[in-house]
């Protein structure tokens, strides 16, 4: 068995009242006002191929047992003022 890590960086411009709190469960999201909040998560999408510009498909079991091996995730959000 091997590992892989697999590495994202989001960076977006946002408007100015946007926040990043912590919810109920001690998770970082973002208030993006209106009681609605924006969460990223990991979910794990099956491509038809993987080598060009694929339609996703849709498959809950894929999706779930992607979703079983990963053994590590964090997520870290932030704002950056850029004034």
């Amino acid at each position: 068995m091997k590992n892989i890590k697999i590495t994202v960086t989001l960076s977006m411009e946002v408007p100015d009242y946007w926040l990043v709190v912590e919810n109920a469960n001690g998770i970082d999201v973002i208030d993006i006002g209106d009681g609605r909040y924006l969460d990223f998560t990991f979910t794990p999408t099956l491509v038809n191929d993987g080598f060009k510009h694929a339609e996703r498909e849709s498959n809950d079991q894929f999706t779930n047992s992607g979703s079983e091996i990963v053994s590590e995730y964090d997520a870290m959000m932030k704002i950056l003022t850029t004034r």
